[in-house]
C-alpha cells in the first residue's frame, strides 16, 4: 500500500494481498488535498511512501517526495482530467540505512477548483503563483483543490 502526504494529510491506497506490482484502480488511489496560496510556503512536498504489508507487520520499501516545482513538467500546468495530463514516473528511495530500494511509482497531479468558487487565474498561474511564493502571505485567493493519483509501482 502506498501512504500520500501532503502538509499535515495523510492517505493511503487499500492493502493489495499477494501483489509486488500494484495497479490501483483510480477510485482506490486518487486523493483530493485541499491547497491555499496562503499557504504556498507550507506545501513543502507531495510525499508517498510504499509499504508492504504482511501479516504480523509492514515493511518499508521505498519512497519518493516530489517538491512543489517538480509537481508538473514544462508541458503544462492541467486541471486533473484534462486530455494532456498524463502520469509520470518517479523512482523510489530510501530515507532508512537498512533499507536498499529500487522501483518506481507512477503519479498523475492534477488541479481541480474547489466546490462553489471561481478563481480569476488559470491554472498555470496559480502554480506559478505557488511556486512563487516564499513566505505566509494575508492574500485571500478562491482555494483550487490538488488531486494525486497513485498508480502503480514496480
Amino acid at each position: 500500500f502506498v501512504v500520500v502526504s501532503v502538509l499535515s494529510t495523510r492517505l493511503q491506497t487499500p492493502v493489495l494481498k499477494r501483489n509486488t506490482n500494484p495497479v490501483y484502480p483510480p477510485k482506490d488511489a486518487t486523493f483530493d488535498f485541499p491547497i491555499y496560496l496562503s499557504l504556498a510556503d507550507k506545501l513543502g512536498v507531495v510525499e508517498l511512501v510504499v509499504w508492504d504489508k504482511d501479516m504480523l507487520k509492514k515493511e518499508y520499501l521505498g519512497e519518493v517526495a516530489l517538491p512543489l516545482d517538480d509537481w508538473f513538467r514544462q508541458e503544462g500546468v492541467y486541471a486533473f482530467d484534462h486530455p494532456n495530463n498524463q502520469p509520470f514516473s518517479a523512482n523510489l528511495v530510501s530515507t532508512r540505512a537498512s533499507t536498499n530500494v529500487k522501483g518506481t511509482v507512477q503519479i498523475k497531479l492534477g488541479f481541480v477548483e474547489a466546490a462553489q468558487t471561481h478563481s480569476l487565474l488559470d491554472f498555470n498561474e496559480v502554480y506559478a503563483e505557488l511556486v512563487r511564493r516564499s513566505r505566509p502571505s494575508l492574500v485571500s485567493a478562491p482555494p483550487v483543490r490538488l488531486l494525486c493519483a497513485f498508480l502503480h509501482s514496480a
